[in-house]
């Protein structure tokens, strides 16, 4: 209710001329404007205590004449205070709230709050006028502009706004301009000498706030939009997201009592933490009082049927975001319904070019402008993405308005793009595979494709929750040329991949094609793939039965140079069980099928990974000679394998008695993978510079390095490089002086070579246990497992078998 107060005065005009001065005499000796003098003497506006003093000063007035000044004509103006009710238990958003106080409190004259529909802005905004109006004895109005509605007719004007704030502030509506240069000039000087809050609602946009400013400080502007207002010279910005689930848990239980953190969380989960949402689903259970939580969440459950649970009417999420949505010209239109088909979380300019039909530079701009009224979301520069109930609103859109044969064209679309890219980074980070190099020529788009192996790494890491989403889109659809594509080109980068679970999801529907439509090429590519999966996982027996089929598939095929990879995986295989010999044996049969078939890029990646057999087995000479070879024989960009040379060339110059030149060279290979993500052939580094480490008597450098390699094999989930890692590090820790410690590391290596079924390992992690219990000076444990360690040496046809016959059998001290 406005409070009515007296003193819209109506005797300056008589004292004004008996002074004998005009208005603009008097104007010039108050300082007092003349339109403000012209308003008093109408009886349009009542001035301030300042304005007051002013006049009093400049006529000379008395007692008596001050009072004639300040009688009242009859009328009273009204001091408004419109503010909404506030939220009886508000919670959440407690930064945001201290951001507004604080900035009003120093003296910030406008703060504008931008966020998506039904983030709350306007709940934040009250919240903080009821707290600020105090601070503003003058009135405190609250003004909807309309600026995102559903509703039919034109958003009111600046002059329709002008006149209902005039009025507010006690002006007479007859006695208002038309103009609008003139409502404007008559609202600020109403204003001027006032402190008033204003909470303009729901803007369309910067100008439609900027028309409506006051002239003068003192007073202080709220301004909510769903575009962001940060063009208004001197704005405090509040932008406004979907709060984090703490603040999400609390909404929820101050708008209803009955449910647990657990439940609030799920809650609050299916409504994407969207104030709005949860609100309404509040508000449903509270007018169920029969209703557990899990019967809202079985029925909040459902996608299709999200939305509508979700829905009252004009009052709902729908409504919200449909009145945005009306907002825009009818190619925003098209591409937010588009971007609702996306099967992965987020895109950039290609992709969403693809899906609305236009080059790649509109759909960018096209984007931000979606950014900027806040129904599309960024959080890198040149991603975006829908907030999940943006998304279920423009899939409904979109089967409501397009033919499904549109939609499939969009579809197709963003897989072409997506295949069009995905080979061109395989392509870049293996030069030397064919059927990526020949893949990137078939599904070349006209699109750009990649500098360098780093882009191309990049890249992936940036599509690859998009990717796996693409292949299972596509093959739902029944897309299977795109669908088994892109998860071949997928599976390419499984080597500098830290996560390989993906790569199984995608390996299984591109085997499921490859069956169901009796295509035998691709079985044995796929094959192939998950053959290398499993052997990097450590199912050996597996992965063995795969290698083995993919190989008589590709012969059959007459894909010597890809049979003759897989061959090498076998060998691969063979080394992790500490079968040198039999690995060895196989990478030599490989190499030759390669050489025979004249596929000279198979033929360096099977010679590079024939050194580690030959190096366990102590043929370095022999070593030397196929590193040579490889290295001839590598493309001019395949940086990778040429790293993973240089490498074994360390390991070749510390056996030969170099351990600091050995060193040295790792250390330059660890510089050279500097940026890329944890991968295997970093740890597999680290693990090497520890053993170059060890030998100078660097311990502690030794100790940290392998401690790293041991989290990166954990990240990777690799548990061959894990044992090597952990024996290594069982190593350092009992040379200083840990033997528990050490102990503890060397049997977890047990345990995962055992399962492995990886003898080498095993034998390693025994010989470190009989090293640390001879520190320990227990030589029954050192006895018992030296003959372990001797024996799997034995086996494997290792060198280290006489290195562990011949060891002290003597306990220190």
């Amino acid at each position: 209710m406005p409070d009515r107060v007296s003193g819209t005065p109506g005797g300056l005009r008589p004292l004004r001329l008996r002074a004998m001065m005009t208005q603009e005499e008097l104007a010039f000796k108050s300082g007092v404007g003349i339109r403000t003098i012209r308003d008093i003497e109408s009886g349009r506006v009542r001035p301030q205590p300042r304005t007051l003093r002013l006049l009093i000063e400049a006529l000379a007035l008395d007692g008596r004449d001050l009072a004639l000044l300040t009688a009242s004509p009859g009328r009273t103006a009204v001091v408004p205070r419109e503010l909404p009710r506030a939220l009886a238990r508000f919670a959440g958003r407690e930064a945001h709230l201290d951001a507004i106080l604080n900035a009003a409190g120093e003296g910030a004259a406008v703060v504008a709050v931008h966020g998506m529909p039904g983030v709350g802005k306007t709940s934040l905004v009250v919240q903080a006028a009821h707290t600020l109006a105090p601070s503003y004895p003058d009135g405190q109005l609250f003004i909807d502009l309309h600026g995102f509605t559903s509703g039919a007719g034109p958003r009111p004007g600046p002059a329709s706004m002008l006149t209902r704030l005039l009025h507010r502030l006690g002006a007479d509506e007859r006695d208002l301009p038309e103009e609008i240069d003139e409502l404007t000039a008559r609202y600020r000087s109403a204003v001027a000498d006032r402190r008033v809050l204003l909470v303009l609602d729901n803007a369309a946009n910067a100008g439609q706030v900027e028309a409506l400013l006051p002239g003068t400080p003192g007073s202080l502007v709220l301004a909510t939009s769903r575009r962001d207002l940060s063009t208004l010279t001197g704005a405090y910005s509040v932008p406004l997201e979907p709060p984090p689930m703490r603040e999400a848990v609390a909404m929820l239980g101050a708008g209803v009592d009955r449910i647990t953190d657990d439940e609030a969380a799920a809650i609050a989960e299916r409504c994407g933490r969207l104030p709005l949402a949860m609100g309404l689903a509040a508000a449903r259970l509270r007018s169920r009082p029969l209703w557990q939580a899990e019967d809202l969440l079985a029925r909040l459950d459902h996608e299709d049927r999200l939305l509508s649970e979700l829905d009252m009417g004009h009052y709902g999420v729908g409504a919200a975001l449909r009145a945005s949505y009306l907002e825009l010209d009818p190619d925003h239109q098209r591409l937010l319904r588009r971007l609702g088909l996306l099967p992965g979380d987020d895109l950039d300019a290609h992709a969403a070019g693809a899906l609305s039909g236009v080059a790649e530079q509109q759909a960018a701009a096209m984007l931000e402008s979606l950014v900027d009224v806040h129904l599309v979301e960024t959080r890198s520069p040149g991603r975006y993405r829908l907030h999940d109930l943006v998304r279920l609103f423009a899939i409904r859109l979109a089967k409501l308005e397009e033919p499904e044969d549109e939609l499939d064209g969009a579809l197709l679309r963003l897989l072409g793009v997506y295949r069009h890219f995905a080979y061109q980074a395989a392509a870049r980070v293996h030069p030397n595979k064919r059927r990526f190099t020949e893949g990137a020529a078939a599904h070349d788009a006209g699109l750009p494709g990649f500098a360098d192996q780093a882009a191309a790494l990049s890249w992936f890491q940036s599509e690859r929750g998009n990717l796996e989403a693409a292949v299972a889109a596509a093959a739902h659809a029944g897309r299977d040329e795109q669908a088994w594509d892109l998860a071949a080109a997928f599976n390419a980068f499984f080597v500098h991949d830290p996560d390989i679970r993906p790569h199984a999801t995608v390996n299984g529907i591109a085997l499921d094609i490859a069956r169901r439509t009796g295509d035998g090429r691709k079985e044995a590519f796929t094959l192939g793939d998950a053959g290398r999966r499993l052997l990097a996982t450590g199912r050996h027996r597996e992965a063995i039965v795969c290698l083995e089929r993919s190989v008589a598939l590709k012969r059959d095929l007459g894909e010597f140079g890809d049979a003759a990879l897989t061959l090498a995986n076998i060998g691969i295989l063979h080394r992790r069980c500490g079968r040198f010999a039999e690995s060895l044996a196989a990478h030599e049969t490989a190499l030759a099928q390669a050489e025979a078939a004249a596929d000279t890029a198979a033929a360096a990646l099977i010679g590079t990974n024939m050194v580690v057999p030959l190096l366990r087995l102590g043929r370095f000479e022999e070593a030397e000679r196929r590193l040579e070879e490889a290295e001839r024989r590598l493309d001019a960009g395949d940086d990778h394998y040429r790293i993973r040379i240089e490498v074994f060339r360390g390991v070749l110059v510390r056996e030969r008695g170099a351990p600091a030149e050995a060193a040295a060279v790792h250390a330059a290979c660890l510089e050279a993978y500097r940026g890329e993500r944890v991968k295997a052939d970093i740890a597999a580094t680290l693990i090497e510079l520890a053993e170059d480490l060890l030998r100078l008597g660097r311990v502690a450098e030794a100790t940290a390095h392998l401690d790293r390699a041991v989290r990166h094999a954990l990240k990777l989930a690799d548990p061959s490089l894990e044992r090597a890692a952990r024996n290594g590090l069982g190593r350092a820790l009992a040379t200083a002086g840990r033997p528990e410690a050490a102990i503890g590391e060397h049997e977890r290596a047990v345990t995962l070579a055992e399962f492995h079924e990886d003898a080498y390992e095993l034998a390693r992690a025994h010989h470190g246990i009989a090293e640390a219990h001879r520190r320990r000076g227990d030589q029954s444990a050192l006895r018992r497992h030296l003959a372990l360690a001797a024996r799997g040496y034995a086996d494997c046809g290792v060198p280290e078998a006489a290195v562990a016959e011949r060891l002290d059998l003597v306990a220190p001290g």
